[in-house]
Protein backbone atom coordinates (compact mmCIF):
# COMPACT_ATOMS: atom_id res chain seq x y z
CA UNK A 1 0.00 0.00 0.00
CA UNK A 2 1.34 3.72 -1.18
CA UNK A 3 -0.58 4.98 0.95
CA UNK A 4 -1.34 5.49 4.73
CA UNK A 5 -3.78 2.82 6.44
CA UNK A 6 -4.77 5.22 8.98
CA UNK A 7 -5.29 7.92 7.30
CA UNK A 8 -7.00 5.60 4.44
CA UNK A 9 -9.61 4.07 7.29
CA UNK A 10 -10.32 8.18 8.65
CA UNK A 11 -11.09 9.19 4.99
CA UNK A 12 -13.27 6.39 4.92
CA UNK A 13 -15.26 7.20 8.49
CA UNK A 14 -15.82 10.58 7.69
CA UNK A 15 -17.31 9.33 3.92
CA UNK A 16 -19.86 7.31 5.95
CA UNK A 17 -20.50 9.84 8.63
CA UNK A 18 -21.49 12.03 5.82
CA UNK A 19 -23.63 8.67 4.01
CA UNK A 20 -21.84 8.58 1.73
CA UNK A 21 -21.05 5.37 2.43
CA UNK A 22 -23.76 2.79 3.66
CA UNK A 23 -22.61 0.46 6.55
CA UNK A 24 -22.32 -2.69 4.20
CA UNK A 25 -20.13 -0.50 1.27
CA UNK A 26 -18.17 0.79 4.82
CA UNK A 27 -17.32 -2.48 6.06
CA UNK A 28 -16.24 -3.73 2.74
CA UNK A 29 -13.74 -1.00 2.26
CA UNK A 30 -12.61 -1.53 5.85
CA UNK A 31 -12.08 -4.81 5.27
CA UNK A 32 -10.21 -4.82 1.80
CA UNK A 33 -7.97 -1.17 3.58
CA UNK A 34 -7.04 -3.86 6.12
CA UNK A 35 -5.87 -6.48 4.45
CA UNK A 36 -2.39 -7.59 3.27
CA UNK A 37 -1.62 -6.57 0.12
CA UNK A 38 0.85 -8.13 -2.53
CA UNK A 39 3.50 -5.67 -4.02
CA UNK A 40 1.38 -5.82 -7.21
CA UNK A 41 -1.56 -4.42 -5.35
CA UNK A 42 -1.74 -0.91 -4.28
CA UNK A 43 -4.66 0.94 -2.15
CA UNK A 44 -3.31 4.16 -2.42
CA UNK A 45 -6.72 5.04 -3.63
CA UNK A 46 -10.55 3.51 -3.57
CA UNK A 47 -11.91 1.75 -6.47
CA UNK A 48 -13.09 3.90 -9.34
CA UNK A 49 -16.81 2.83 -8.66
CA UNK A 50 -16.79 3.69 -4.92
CA UNK A 51 -16.77 7.34 -3.70
CA UNK A 52 -14.77 10.80 -5.04
CA UNK A 53 -12.53 12.66 -2.94
CA UNK A 54 -11.83 15.94 -3.46
CA UNK A 55 -8.87 17.15 -5.16
CA UNK A 56 -6.31 19.37 -3.99
CA UNK A 57 -4.54 21.81 -6.22
CA UNK A 58 -1.23 21.25 -7.93
CA UNK A 59 1.75 21.45 -5.34
CA UNK A 60 2.54 25.55 -5.75
CA UNK A 61 -0.41 27.04 -7.61
CA UNK A 62 -2.54 29.37 -5.38
CA UNK A 63 -5.56 27.55 -4.57
CA UNK A 64 -9.06 29.70 -5.10
CA UNK A 65 -10.47 31.55 -1.77
CA UNK A 66 -13.87 29.07 -1.65
CA UNK A 67 -13.95 25.65 -2.02
CA UNK A 68 -16.95 23.31 -3.38
CA UNK A 69 -17.35 19.53 -3.90
CA UNK A 70 -20.54 16.73 -2.95
CA UNK A 71 -18.68 13.36 -1.87
CA UNK A 72 -20.20 11.06 -4.68
CA UNK A 73 -22.99 8.92 -3.75
CA UNK A 74 -22.64 4.89 -4.32
CA UNK A 75 -26.21 4.41 -3.80
CA UNK A 76 -29.25 6.54 -4.03
CA UNK A 77 -32.87 6.05 -3.55
CA UNK A 78 -35.22 5.29 -6.31
CA UNK A 79 -38.28 6.53 -4.63
CA UNK A 80 -36.70 9.47 -2.65
CA UNK A 81 -35.53 10.66 -6.17
CA UNK A 82 -39.20 9.80 -8.15
CA UNK A 83 -40.87 12.15 -5.28
CA UNK A 84 -37.93 14.80 -4.86
CA UNK A 85 -40.28 18.17 -6.25
CA UNK A 86 -42.62 17.28 -3.19
CA UNK A 87 -40.02 16.69 -0.91
CA UNK A 88 -37.89 19.73 -1.59
CA UNK A 89 -41.49 22.10 -0.53
CA UNK A 90 -40.70 22.32 2.82
CA UNK A 91 -37.27 22.96 2.88
CA UNK A 92 -37.58 25.51 -0.04
CA UNK A 93 -39.70 27.51 2.04
CA UNK A 94 -37.06 27.64 4.86
CA UNK A 95 -34.86 28.44 1.81
CA UNK A 96 -36.65 31.31 0.54
CA UNK A 97 -36.55 33.15 4.05
CA UNK A 98 -32.59 32.80 4.13
CA UNK A 99 -32.16 34.08 0.40
CA UNK A 100 -34.42 37.02 1.69
CA UNK A 101 -31.98 37.95 4.41
CA UNK A 102 -29.02 36.83 2.53
CA UNK A 103 -29.79 39.45 -0.87
CA UNK A 104 -31.61 41.93 0.80
CA UNK A 105 -29.51 42.33 4.09
CA UNK A 106 -26.50 40.55 4.69
CA UNK A 107 -24.51 41.15 0.84
CA UNK A 108 -25.44 44.88 1.15
CA UNK A 109 -24.52 45.10 4.72
CA UNK A 110 -21.20 43.19 3.48
CA UNK A 111 -20.97 46.00 0.41
CA UNK A 112 -21.15 48.89 2.61
CA UNK A 113 -18.68 47.52 5.45
CA UNK A 114 -16.21 46.95 2.58
CA UNK A 115 -16.36 50.34 1.42
CA UNK A 116 -16.31 51.70 4.63
CA UNK A 117 -13.59 49.54 6.13
CA UNK A 118 -12.29 46.92 3.00
CA UNK A 119 -13.25 43.99 5.15
CA UNK A 120 -16.32 41.91 6.13
CA UNK A 121 -17.45 41.66 9.61
CA UNK A 122 -16.38 38.10 11.22
CA UNK A 123 -20.14 37.78 12.64
CA UNK A 124 -21.19 38.96 9.06
CA UNK A 125 -19.00 36.61 6.63
CA UNK A 126 -20.05 33.69 9.11
CA UNK A 127 -23.52 34.49 8.67
CA UNK A 128 -23.32 34.99 4.53
CA UNK A 129 -20.93 31.54 3.88
CA UNK A 130 -23.43 30.39 6.22
CA UNK A 131 -26.53 30.97 4.18
CA UNK A 132 -24.66 30.38 1.42
CA UNK A 133 -23.52 26.98 2.56
CA UNK A 134 -27.26 25.89 3.05
CA UNK A 135 -28.65 27.10 -0.18
CA UNK A 136 -25.42 24.52 -1.49
CA UNK A 137 -27.35 21.70 0.32
CA UNK A 138 -30.45 22.54 -0.89
CA UNK A 139 -29.23 22.95 -4.45
CA UNK A 140 -27.55 19.38 -3.90
CA UNK A 141 -30.31 17.71 -3.16
CA UNK A 142 -32.50 19.70 -5.64
CA UNK A 143 -30.12 18.12 -8.28
CA UNK A 144 -30.38 14.72 -7.24
CA UNK A 145 -26.70 14.51 -6.16
CA UNK A 146 -27.30 13.77 -2.46
CA UNK A 147 -30.42 11.82 -0.49
CA UNK A 148 -29.60 13.74 2.53
CA UNK A 149 -32.01 16.08 3.18
CA UNK A 150 -30.83 20.12 3.76
CA UNK A 151 -30.29 21.01 7.23
CA UNK A 152 -28.55 23.04 9.29
CA UNK A 153 -26.31 20.74 10.23
CA UNK A 154 -22.83 20.99 8.19
CA UNK A 155 -20.41 17.89 9.51
CA UNK A 156 -23.09 15.29 8.35
CA UNK A 157 -24.09 16.82 4.77
CA UNK A 158 -21.93 15.48 1.96
CA UNK A 159 -22.10 19.14 0.47
CA UNK A 160 -18.99 21.39 1.19
CA UNK A 161 -19.07 25.17 0.55
CA UNK A 162 -16.17 26.83 2.44
CA UNK A 163 -14.60 30.31 1.79
CA UNK A 164 -11.49 31.22 2.87
CA UNK A 165 -11.84 35.14 5.23
CA UNK A 166 -9.62 37.83 2.87
CA UNK A 167 -7.37 39.64 5.83
CA UNK A 168 -8.24 42.94 7.21
CA UNK A 169 -7.99 45.26 4.72
CA UNK A 170 -7.20 43.63 1.70
CA UNK A 171 -10.87 43.99 -0.16
CA UNK A 172 -10.98 46.69 -2.45
CA UNK A 173 -13.40 49.61 -2.58
CA UNK A 174 -13.83 50.12 -6.04
CA UNK A 175 -14.16 46.76 -7.32
CA UNK A 176 -17.18 46.06 -5.38
CA UNK A 177 -20.37 45.78 -6.87
CA UNK A 178 -20.84 48.09 -10.03
CA UNK A 179 -17.24 47.08 -11.78
CA UNK A 180 -17.55 43.67 -10.32
CA UNK A 181 -20.85 43.50 -12.02
CA UNK A 182 -19.37 44.05 -15.59
CA UNK A 183 -16.32 42.09 -15.06
CA UNK A 184 -18.33 39.31 -14.49
CA UNK A 185 -21.13 39.86 -17.56
CA UNK A 186 -19.09 37.21 -19.69
CA UNK A 187 -19.42 34.38 -16.72
CA UNK A 188 -22.61 34.94 -16.31
CA UNK A 189 -23.61 34.31 -20.21
CA UNK A 190 -21.26 31.14 -20.08
CA UNK A 191 -22.58 29.87 -16.50
CA UNK A 192 -26.24 30.41 -18.21
CA UNK A 193 -25.43 27.55 -21.05
CA UNK A 194 -23.67 25.55 -18.50
CA UNK A 195 -27.21 25.58 -16.42
CA UNK A 196 -29.28 24.89 -19.49
CA UNK A 197 -27.11 22.08 -20.28
CA UNK A 198 -27.32 21.21 -16.35
CA UNK A 199 -30.98 20.73 -16.62
CA UNK A 200 -30.75 18.39 -19.55
CA UNK A 201 -28.19 16.65 -16.94
CA UNK A 202 -30.57 16.69 -14.32
CA UNK A 203 -33.24 14.97 -16.22
CA UNK A 204 -30.85 12.44 -17.52
CA UNK A 205 -29.90 11.65 -13.94
CA UNK A 206 -33.08 11.51 -12.75
CA UNK A 207 -33.69 8.51 -15.24
CA UNK A 208 -30.76 6.94 -14.58
CA UNK A 209 -30.82 6.71 -10.59
CA UNK A 210 -34.69 5.47 -11.30
CA UNK A 211 -33.08 2.23 -13.26
CA UNK A 212 -29.57 1.92 -11.74
CA UNK A 213 -30.14 3.32 -8.20
CA UNK A 214 -26.50 5.65 -8.83
CA UNK A 215 -25.95 9.00 -10.29
CA UNK A 216 -23.66 8.44 -13.52
CA UNK A 217 -20.32 9.34 -12.25
CA UNK A 218 -19.46 11.64 -15.56
CA UNK A 219 -22.42 13.80 -15.22
CA UNK A 220 -22.03 13.92 -11.73
CA UNK A 221 -18.65 15.67 -11.94
CA UNK A 222 -20.13 17.95 -14.38
CA UNK A 223 -23.18 19.19 -12.12
CA UNK A 224 -20.64 19.60 -9.14
CA UNK A 225 -18.24 21.28 -11.32
CA UNK A 226 -21.20 23.96 -12.55
CA UNK A 227 -22.38 24.97 -9.34
CA UNK A 228 -18.72 25.37 -8.00
CA UNK A 229 -18.54 27.92 -10.87
CA UNK A 230 -21.59 29.50 -9.78
CA UNK A 231 -20.91 29.60 -6.02
CA UNK A 232 -17.09 31.09 -7.19
CA UNK A 233 -19.48 33.75 -8.99
CA UNK A 234 -21.34 34.88 -6.45
CA UNK A 235 -18.50 34.55 -3.71
CA UNK A 236 -16.64 37.25 -5.84
CA UNK A 237 -19.68 39.78 -6.43
CA UNK A 238 -20.72 39.55 -2.88
CA UNK A 239 -17.20 40.62 -2.03
CA UNK A 240 -16.21 37.57 0.40
CA UNK A 241 -13.06 37.98 -1.50
CA UNK A 242 -11.40 39.78 -5.10
CA UNK A 243 -10.49 36.40 -6.51
CA UNK A 244 -11.54 36.87 -10.03
CA UNK A 245 -13.05 33.80 -10.91
CA UNK A 246 -11.46 31.42 -13.32
CA UNK A 247 -13.66 29.98 -15.85
CA UNK A 248 -13.06 26.33 -14.91
CA UNK A 249 -15.50 23.40 -13.59
CA UNK A 250 -12.25 22.18 -11.72
CA UNK A 251 -11.92 22.23 -8.32
CA UNK A 252 -8.07 22.71 -8.84
CA UNK A 253 -8.46 26.15 -10.71
CA UNK A 254 -7.08 28.88 -8.77
CA UNK A 255 -7.93 32.30 -9.44
CA UNK A 256 -8.59 34.14 -13.18
CA UNK A 257 -5.10 35.77 -14.58
CA UNK A 258 -4.97 39.78 -15.54
CA UNK A 259 -5.62 38.57 -19.22
CA UNK A 260 -8.93 37.10 -18.32
CA UNK A 261 -9.79 40.14 -15.91
CA UNK A 262 -9.04 42.56 -19.32
CA UNK A 263 -10.40 40.39 -21.54
CA UNK A 264 -13.66 40.17 -19.27
CA UNK A 265 -13.61 43.79 -18.42
CA UNK A 266 -13.64 45.28 -21.73
CA UNK A 267 -16.59 42.10 -22.92
CA UNK A 268 -18.60 42.98 -20.67
CA UNK A 269 -17.87 46.58 -20.75
CA UNK A 270 -19.03 46.27 -24.40
CA UNK A 271 -22.19 44.29 -23.41
CA UNK A 272 -23.38 46.33 -20.20
CA UNK A 273 -23.21 49.51 -23.26
CA UNK A 274 -24.92 47.43 -25.57
CA UNK A 275 -28.33 47.01 -23.26
CA UNK A 276 -27.99 50.02 -21.78
CA UNK A 277 -28.20 51.43 -25.57
CA UNK A 278 -31.15 48.61 -26.03
CA UNK A 279 -32.95 50.12 -22.78
CA UNK A 280 -32.47 53.82 -23.81
CA UNK A 281 -33.93 53.16 -26.68
CA UNK A 282 -36.81 50.89 -25.75
CA UNK A 283 -37.69 53.96 -23.04
CA UNK A 284 -37.78 56.38 -25.60
CA UNK A 285 -39.74 54.44 -28.28
CA UNK A 286 -41.79 53.64 -25.31
CA UNK A 287 -42.18 57.39 -24.48
CA UNK A 288 -43.36 58.50 -28.15
CA UNK A 289 -47.27 59.26 -28.52
CA UNK A 290 -49.07 57.56 -31.25
CA UNK A 291 -49.91 60.77 -33.57
CA UNK A 292 -53.35 61.22 -35.16
CA UNK A 293 -53.92 63.77 -37.70
CA UNK A 294 -57.50 65.31 -37.42
CA UNK A 295 -59.87 67.79 -39.47
CA UNK A 296 -60.89 69.82 -37.51
CA UNK A 297 -64.11 71.18 -39.52
CA UNK A 298 -64.59 67.38 -39.50
CA UNK A 299 -64.55 66.89 -35.83
CA UNK A 300 -67.17 69.45 -34.99
CA UNK A 301 -69.69 68.05 -37.08
CA UNK A 302 -69.02 64.60 -35.35
CA UNK A 303 -67.68 62.89 -38.78
CA UNK A 304 -64.27 62.63 -37.75
CA UNK A 305 -62.99 58.60 -37.00
CA UNK A 306 -60.10 58.66 -35.14
CA UNK A 307 -60.21 54.74 -33.44
CA UNK A 308 -57.27 53.65 -31.87
CA UNK A 309 -56.90 50.37 -29.98
CA UNK A 310 -54.91 48.65 -27.88
CA UNK A 311 -54.08 45.17 -26.94
CA UNK A 312 -53.84 44.10 -22.83
CA UNK A 313 -53.62 40.76 -21.24
CA UNK A 314 -56.98 40.06 -20.58
CA UNK A 315 -58.60 41.59 -23.75
CA UNK A 316 -58.56 45.09 -26.20
CA UNK A 317 -59.41 48.60 -25.34
CA UNK A 318 -61.04 50.56 -28.01
CA UNK A 319 -60.42 54.73 -27.79
CA UNK A 320 -62.05 56.84 -30.71
CA UNK A 321 -62.03 61.27 -30.52
CA UNK A 322 -65.64 61.52 -31.60
CA UNK A 323 -66.67 64.68 -31.37
CA UNK A 324 -65.65 68.94 -30.41
CA UNK A 325 -67.99 71.39 -29.15
CA UNK A 326 -66.31 74.43 -30.13
CA UNK A 327 -67.88 76.73 -28.23
CA UNK A 328 -69.20 74.18 -25.46
CA UNK A 329 -70.44 76.60 -22.51
CA UNK A 330 -74.05 75.19 -22.93
CA UNK A 331 -72.23 71.20 -21.91
CA UNK A 332 -70.58 72.84 -19.32
CA UNK A 333 -72.79 74.72 -17.02
CA UNK A 334 -70.30 74.59 -14.17
CA UNK A 335 -67.77 76.32 -15.35
CA UNK A 336 -68.13 80.08 -16.05
CA UNK A 337 -66.31 81.84 -18.55
CA UNK A 338 -65.17 85.34 -18.42
CA UNK A 339 -65.39 87.76 -21.03
CA UNK A 340 -63.23 86.92 -24.27
CA UNK A 341 -63.47 83.58 -22.85
CA UNK A 342 -65.19 80.23 -24.86
CA UNK A 343 -65.15 76.51 -23.21
CA UNK A 344 -64.35 74.23 -25.94
CA UNK A 345 -65.68 70.36 -25.17
CA UNK A 346 -63.62 66.98 -26.74
CA UNK A 347 -65.35 63.96 -26.70
CA UNK A 348 -64.08 60.65 -26.83
CA UNK A 349 -65.82 57.32 -26.75
CA UNK A 350 -63.79 54.63 -25.11
CA UNK A 351 -65.04 50.92 -25.15
CA UNK A 352 -63.61 48.53 -22.62
CA UNK A 353 -63.24 45.42 -23.53
CA UNK A 354 -60.97 44.05 -21.16
CA UNK A 355 -61.81 41.73 -17.32
CA UNK A 356 -61.21 44.91 -15.45
CA UNK A 357 -62.01 48.57 -14.89
CA UNK A 358 -59.86 51.14 -16.03
CA UNK A 359 -59.48 55.08 -14.49
CA UNK A 360 -59.80 58.15 -15.94
CA UNK A 361 -58.36 60.71 -14.17
CA UNK A 362 -58.95 64.36 -14.03
CA UNK A 363 -55.63 65.41 -15.82
CA UNK A 364 -55.92 63.12 -19.12
CA UNK A 365 -56.24 65.21 -21.37
CA UNK A 366 -54.05 68.52 -22.37
CA UNK A 367 -54.68 71.27 -24.96
CA UNK A 368 -52.33 73.04 -27.06
CA UNK A 369 -53.82 76.27 -28.38
CA UNK A 370 -52.69 79.41 -29.92
CA UNK A 371 -53.90 82.83 -29.27
CA UNK A 372 -50.87 84.60 -31.11
CA UNK A 373 -48.72 82.78 -28.87
CA UNK A 374 -48.54 79.10 -27.58
CA UNK A 375 -49.93 77.90 -24.89
CA UNK A 376 -50.67 74.72 -23.10
CA UNK A 377 -53.81 73.81 -20.63
CA UNK A 378 -55.34 71.08 -18.55
CA UNK A 379 -59.06 70.70 -18.68
CA UNK A 380 -61.43 72.10 -16.11
CA UNK A 381 -63.20 69.33 -15.56
CA UNK A 382 -63.83 65.77 -17.06
CA UNK A 383 -66.65 63.77 -17.17
CA UNK A 384 -67.09 60.47 -17.40
CA UNK A 385 -70.26 58.59 -18.36
CA UNK A 386 -72.36 60.83 -15.90
CA UNK A 387 -69.77 61.34 -13.43
CA UNK A 388 -66.82 64.07 -12.59
CA UNK A 389 -63.53 62.14 -12.79
CA UNK A 390 -61.87 60.19 -11.56
CA UNK A 391 -63.83 57.15 -12.34
CA UNK A 392 -64.06 53.90 -14.12
CA UNK A 393 -64.85 52.59 -17.14
CA UNK A 394 -66.32 49.85 -15.84
CA UNK A 395 -65.50 45.95 -17.64
CA UNK A 396 -67.10 45.34 -21.05
CA UNK A 397 -68.75 48.52 -21.23
CA UNK A 398 -68.79 51.59 -23.43
CA UNK A 399 -68.37 54.88 -22.13
CA UNK A 400 -68.68 58.84 -23.31
CA UNK A 401 -65.74 60.98 -22.06
CA UNK A 402 -65.52 64.58 -22.07
CA UNK A 403 -62.84 66.84 -21.30
CA UNK A 404 -64.19 70.83 -21.26
CA UNK A 405 -61.02 73.79 -21.45
CA UNK A 406 -61.70 76.96 -20.52
CA UNK A 407 -59.85 79.38 -23.35
CA UNK A 408 -59.70 82.78 -25.18
CA UNK A 409 -62.55 83.23 -27.73
CA UNK A 410 -59.51 83.80 -30.37
CA UNK A 411 -57.55 81.17 -29.32
CA UNK A 412 -57.27 78.37 -32.48
CA UNK A 413 -56.79 74.27 -30.93
CA UNK A 414 -53.35 73.27 -32.44
CA UNK A 415 -53.05 69.58 -30.59
CA UNK A 416 -55.03 67.40 -28.30
CA UNK A 417 -52.71 64.97 -26.06
CA UNK A 418 -54.47 62.27 -24.05
CA UNK A 419 -53.08 60.02 -21.71
CA UNK A 420 -54.22 56.63 -20.01
CA UNK A 421 -53.13 53.75 -18.09
CA UNK A 422 -54.14 51.67 -21.05
CA UNK A 423 -52.56 53.64 -23.61
CA UNK A 424 -49.16 53.91 -24.68
CA UNK A 425 -46.24 55.26 -22.45
CA UNK A 426 -46.92 58.25 -24.50
CA UNK A 427 -50.21 58.24 -25.25
CA UNK A 428 -51.94 60.05 -28.11
CA UNK A 429 -51.38 63.13 -29.92
CA UNK A 430 -54.09 64.44 -31.49
CA UNK A 431 -52.95 67.22 -34.46
CA UNK A 432 -55.79 69.65 -35.81
CA UNK A 433 -55.45 70.88 -39.54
Amino acid sequence: MDGDPNEHLERLASLHAAGALTDEEFEAEKARALAPSSPDETLASPPADSFALPQQPPSGAQPYPMAYDVAYPLRLSRWKTLLRLPLLVPAAIFLYAIQFLLFYALVPIGWTTVFWRKKYPQWLFEATTGALAYTARFQAYALLQTDKYPSLDVDSSPVSLTFTRPPAGELSRWRFLFWKAILLVPHLFVLGALQLALSVVTVIAWFGILFTGSYPRGLFGFTTGVMRWHYRVIAYFASLNDRYPPYALSAEAGPGGNKAVVWSGVSGGIIAAGFAALITAAAIAGNTADTEEVEYSALLKGDAINLLRYERTDGPVSISLVRVYDPGNDLAQLLKPGTGEKVVVFEWSIRNGTGSALRIDPDVAELKYSDGNSHRLRPAIVVVGNGGAPKDVSSRTTTLVRAAFVVPSNSTPLELDFTSSFTELGGITYKFR
